[in-house]
């Protein structure tokens, strides 16, 4: 019979023995944190430098004055080629000059006729760098001529004005950036022939351009 001090040396001996295969076992880690997604960089375009394209847009508005109700209200479209040059600051901040000449065919008639046919522009910009996107406002120059037609008579007018608007320009691909942009356009009057008024318009200038980058 086994006695009570011989179980208990047992008893003793397993325990031990328990233990020590159990610290012999590999400890049970916990799982390595996920590691966090690094985050792309913001991709910058540099907008300093020259650069040239094409622009084109829609046309509508008032003419002034007299024009108001000889010629009515003119609308129609624009084409034309436009060039500049940007300066990036360290800060983002971008100042830029732009000019434009488009072809026109802006015409509003009534008792007579006026078509703006030409029209040029030379106008600053401010814009600010936002990764690949540029928005700005500009302002300058505007100028214009008009074809008046008036009771038989006809004539060629150059009108001098100014511009202000905004708008937004993006890089595309490479060197090429799209932009979109509302001008106001105000040309001053000249006369119109036969009628001894005067007109001048007052235009919105809605249009998107292709420019390149060099």
């Amino acid at each position: 019979m086994i006695t009570i001090s011989r179980f208990s040396l047992i008893a003793s001996a397993l325990v031990v023995s328990t233990t020590a295969f159990a610290a012999d076992l590999p400890a049970k880690k916990s799982a390595p944190p996920a590691p966090i997604a690094a985050t792309a960089p913001m991709r910058m375009a540099d907008w300093t430098g020259v650069y040239g394209g094409l622009t084109g847009g829609y046309g509508f508005g008032n003419f002034s004055d007299d024009g108001k109700t000889i010629f009515g209200s003119p609308t129609g479209g624009a084409i034309g080629v436009t060039g500049g040059y940007n300066y990036q600051m360290p800060n983002n901040w971008v100042l830029g000059a732009e000019a434009d000449l488009s072809a026109a065919n802006i015409k509003g008639s009534s008792t007579g006729s006026s078509e703006l046919r030409y029209m040029n522009t030379v106008r600053a910009r401010v814009g600010y760098a936002m990764g690949t996107s540029m928005p700005f406002v500009t302002a300058g120059y505007a100028g214009g001529t008009t074809h008046d037609d008036y009771s038989g008579s006809s004539a060629d007018n150059y009108h001098n004005g100014y511009t202000v608007g905004a708008g937004v320009e993006t890089v595309v691909t490479g060197p090429w950036t799209a932009k979109a942009e509302a001008l106001y356009v105000h040309l001053n009057d000249q006369s119109i022939p036969s009628s001894g008024g005067n007109s001048g318009a007052d235009l919105g200038l809605l249009r998107v351009g292709l420019n390149y980058r060099f």
